[in-house]
């Protein structure tokens, strides 16, 4: 279970300020005599209510602060804070309470315990799956984004049992084991955005989480640019078997799609999968809210192929080494899993119905019926 900022400890607000008395600047005065209200007895209790509970958390803070900038000395009015603090926390008990099967109430557990971390998806389909995985893996730990560098190299490395002892990583659209070293180098690889940077990510979590990077050839990735993924069809123009050079001879590209290996096909879907989860809510300085669909549109941040990444999750089921990714980045890393991986079904159970009616509104003689 995650713990909440609320219910972390004992003491729950350690800070230290500047204090302002009369409304001069003082002289930097640690306030460190402000201890919360032991919470250790509501600790055991299940947080079912994060977001409000946040709420008061900030609002506790607020009345902390107020309460110890009254005089220069704090222990004068610790008898109201806490009374005060108390209050709080009783508001906030009384929220813990909340209606069974809402996305905001569900209690969440570490990302290790696979088997409890989906426990209140049950039977769900459509968009109310969709929130409910989006709060369970959402409020990740977000690496800055010149640490991606060194993670790649133990999630991407060529020895999948002894990541930390081998010297190489596998590039996603080559499938060449390469240098570690080479990392950045005009001549090697560098981090690849499955979800392009410009279909809406931002310089916050969106940017930098693992689920969406992956080595790949300084080249290979240029030629990628930002097409979104598909394969070439009867209508495609000048479509080019390898797509680069550098490309496994099974990528094809034509001057929208682009085909990475079939060995990874399925790890790419579920990629995208989970960034249209993750991002695909509004949630405050994580930046537009991600989306599939079989129209991509960089002005809508919509990606795709839909259709296909859905075939490309069942041709292509996760790997032993895609399994072993998803588990590093939440025990590693970030703390979250990618649902897809550990629950392929999840694709079908979210999007099947919204590609079907593409596709039929799509098909000229099924349209001409209508």
């Amino acid at each position: 279970m995650r713990s909440s900022p609320l219910l972390s400890g004992t003491h729950i607000f350690p800070f230290e300020t500047t204090g302002f008395i009369s409304g001069k600047r003082q002289s930097r005065v640690p306030i460190t005599t402000c201890q919360s209200v032991n919470a250790s007895s509501l600790a055991s209790m299940r947080l079912r209510n994060r977001s409000r509970i946040l709420k008061l958390n900030v609002q506790i803070r607020k009345q902390l602060c107020r309460f110890c900038l009254r005089g220069a000395k704090c222990f004068n009015s610790l008898v109201s804070l806490a009374s005060s603090a108390a209050v709080l926390c009783l508001v906030a008990l009384s929220l813990l309470v909340a209606a069974p099967g809402d996305p905001a109430t569900l209690s969440s557990y570490p990302c290790e315990d696979v088997s409890h971390y989906y426990s209140y998806v049950e039977n769900e389909k459509g968009i109310l799956l969709m929130k409910k995985l989006n709060y369970i893996v959402s409020g990740h730990r977000s690496l800055p984004y010149k640490k991606v560098w060194d993670a790649l190299k133990i999630l991407d490395a060529a020895d999948i049992d002894n990541p930390e002892k081998s010297s190489k990583i596998v590039e996603i659209y080559s499938l060449k084991s390469v240098s570690k070293s080479l990392a950045g180098k005009l001549v090697g690889w560098n981090r690849e955005h499955l979800w392009p940077r410009s279909y809406g990510l931002t310089n916050g979590p969106s940017l930098t989480d693992l689920h969406n990077i992956r080595p790949a050839d300084t080249n290979v990735n240029s030629s990628r640019g930002n097409k979104y993924y598909g394969e070439c069809d009867n209508y495609s123009h000048a479509c080019m078997r390898p797509a680069n050079r550098e490309a496994a001879y099974d990528t094809e590209t034509d001057d929208k799609r682009w085909a990475p290996p079939v060995l990874v096909r399925g790890d790419i879907a579920r990629s995208l999968m989970y960034m249209a989860v993750r991002y695909g809510f509004h949630q405050a300085h994580e930046g537009p809210q991600l989306q599939l669909s079989d129209s991509p549109s960089i002005a809508k941040r919509e990606m795709g192929l839909l259709s296909v990444l859905l075939r490309w999750n069942e041709q292509d089921p996760p790997s032993r080494a895609e399994k072993l990714r998803n588990s590093r980045i939440c025990r590693l890393y970030q703390h979250n899993r990618n649902p897809f991986v550990d629950h392929p079904e999840y694709a079908n159970r979210i999007w099947k119905k919204i590609a079907e009616q593409v596709q039929e509104y799509s098909d000229p003689e099924k349209v001409a019926t209508h």
